[in-house]
């Protein structure tokens, strides 16, 4: 698969994976005040999914950043 730098990449593509990126983010960033503010009264099972939501949208994050930093893949290729 052929990639090409995001710069050459259409704005609609980039919104696309920015919006996916921010939508990410903001789970870790739920998950975590949540998990802060409201550790004693959460069961650990709860806790246990928090932070496996957490660690998951964390993985996605840097994926996808990992795919910008290389290029996106070029469409239809």
């Amino acid at each position: 698969m052929s990639h090409q730098p995001i710069g050459q990449d259409s704005g609609e593509t980039v919104a696309v994976v920015s919006h996916g990126l921010l939508t990410s983010m903001t789970v870790v960033s739920a998950g975590t005040r949540t998990l802060w503010e409201h550790w004693a009264d959460l069961t650990p099972e709860k806790r246990d999914v928090l932070f496996e939501r957490v660690l998951a949208h964390a993985s996605v994050v840097t994926e996808g950043l990992r795919e910008l930093i290389q290029g996106l893949p070029e469409q239809g290729k």
